[in-house]
């Protein structure tokens, strides 16, 4: 009999110690990120405005550097993020930058999420604005005489809410966060309409519809901390 009761409680605490490895596993962590990736733009609408007025064409195809805080449970993941991104095109008269700014919210399920991996499943939620200057080339101030300096210089701005499907796979190393390949389709909903603070803009343009689609590589800091 005593020896049943020993086998019994041995038992007993086998499965505790291995409850509590599983919970250990799968405890809420949170853990900063940054990363690099791509953004693949379709066509804006004001693009063949900006073509048939002989300016360079935009680049749909650009950088992008992220930053983010990653909240982790056994099924489900979050992130908070920040990228920004920006092109300059110049042709023999003019030039046109862009400068890109986004705040995102990435929600996903794990589909799997152990010690070693996590493949996880969501959506987007994305803000999204751009800093549009087209200028010439020749263009000149002289601090002497500023009410007589030449200058050719346009800058509009808008703002888009997007929203898609994303993935993610990530790499674990001792159930902590080392690195995660990001991808996501993302589709304007909202907004769009070109705006300036420096001009009355005649005959804006909405660019909602407008999609992308973008990629990245994110390294996450240090050991996961315990929420």
């Amino acid at each position: 009999m005593k020896k049943v009761i020993y086998l019994g409680l041995l038992v007993l605490c086998q499965i505790g110690f291995a409850q509590e490895s599983k919970d250990a596993v799968n405890y809420d962590r949170c853990q900063f990120y940054g990363g690099i990736g791509a953004g693949f733009n379709s066509n804006y609408k004001i693009e063949p405005l900006i073509q048939a007025a002989g300016l360079p064409q935009p680049s749909n195809t650009v950088p992008e550097f992220s930053f983010g805080l990653n909240f982790l449970t056994k099924n489900w993941s979050i992130d908070e993020e920040i990228a920004s991104n920006s092109y300059k095109k110049t042709n023999t008269n003019n030039s046109i930058t862009n400068f890109n700014f986004s705040f995102r919210l990435r929600g996903h399920y794990n589909f799997v999420n152990n010690e070693k991996m996590q493949l996880s499943g969501g959506l987007n939620l994305a803000y999204a604005t751009n800093d549009l200057n087209i200028y010439s080339n020749y263009n000149q101030v002289d601090l002497n005489n500023l009410s007589g300096s030449s200058s050719s210089y346009i800058r509009l701005r808008n703002g888009l809410l997007y929203t898609g499907p994303s993935i993610g796979f990530g790499i674990k190393k001792k159930n902590n966060l080392i690195a995660r390949l990001n991808m996501g389709y993302e589709v304007a909903i909202l907004s769009g309409k070109w705006k300036s603070d420096y001009a009355n803009v005649s005959n804006s343009i909405r660019e909602t519809g407008q999609n992308r689609f973008t990629v990245g590589i994110v390294v996450f800091f240090g050991k996961a901390k315990k929420m």
